[in-house]
C-alpha cells in the first residue's frame, strides 16, 4: 500500500504525470481552428490568389515538463486585412498595383482613366498601367480606409474553437481525476 500512497511513483497510474490526452485534444482543436479561419477568410471574400489560404500551418501539439503546446500561424497579412481602418503614410509601388489589376483582370473596371468609356488603349499594358496609377493617386488622395469588421482574426477562435476546447478540457481533466481515484483506492 505504500507505493500506491504517492500517485507519481505509482506506475500504474504513469499518465498522471504525462499530458497525452490533453495533447490529443489540443491536436484536434487546432486542425478544426485551421478550418474555422479558412471558412471566414472565404465568406469574407479575401480569397485573391489563394496566398493567405495557403499559408495556415499548424504544429502537432508539444509535451513538455509540465506543459502543453500548439500552435497555428498564418501570414500576418491576415490580420490587417480584419481591421476596421487602414491607414495608409504612402501609398503602395506601382508593381504591385500594376500586379492586382492584372490578376483582377481589366474587365472588372468601369474605365480606362483618361480614356472615354468603352475605349481601351492599344495594348492591354497600358490600359493596366492606367488603371494601377489612378488606383495609386486615389489611395493618396484618400488615405483612410474605413470598412466593417470581418471577424476573421479573433472570432473563429473565440466563438468555434476555444468555448468547446476548455469544456473538452474540464471533461478530460474529470476523467483523469476519477482514474486517480480509482487507483489510489483500489488496492
Amino acid at each position: 500500500m505504500a507505493e500506491t500512497n504517492g500517485i507519481r511513483g505509482d506506475a500504474r497510474a504513469e499518465w498522471l504525470t504525462t499530458n497525452r490526452d490533453v495533447a490529443k485534444i489540443l491536436d484536434q482543436y487546432i486542425i478544426q481552428a485551421e478550418r474555422a479561419f479558412v471558412a471566414r477568410v472565404q465568406a469574407a471574400g479575401l480569397v485573391l490568389s489563394g496566398e493567405l489560404l495557403n499559408s495556415f500551418r499548424h504544429e502537432a501539439a508539444t509535451i513538455g515538463e509540465g506543459y502543453v503546446s500548439a500552435k497555428l500561424q498564418m501570414a500576418s497579412y491576415g490580420r490587417i486585412k480584419d481591421l476596421q481602418q487602414l491607414n495608409y503614410s504612402r501609398t503602395p509601388p506601382l508593381l504591385a498595383l500594376e500586379n492586382y489589376v492584372e490578376k483582377v483582370g481589366i474587365g472588372h473596371f468601369a474605365y480606362v482613366p483618361g480614356y472615354p468609356t468603352g475605349v481601351f488603349p492599344r495594348t492591354e499594358a497600358q490600359a493596366i498601367q492606367r488603371i494601377a496609377w489612378a488606383y495609386k493617386m486615389s489611395l493618396q488622395r484618400k488615405p483612410n480606409v474605413k470598412r466593417g469588421y470581418r471577424g476573421i482574426y479573433s472570432d473563429p477562435l473565440l466563438k468555434d474553437v476555444l468555448p468547446y476546447l476548455f469544456k473538452d478540457l474540464a471533461t478530460a481533466c474529470n476523467l483523469t481525476a476519477s482514474r486517480a481515484f480509482k487507483v489510489a483506492f483500489s488496492d
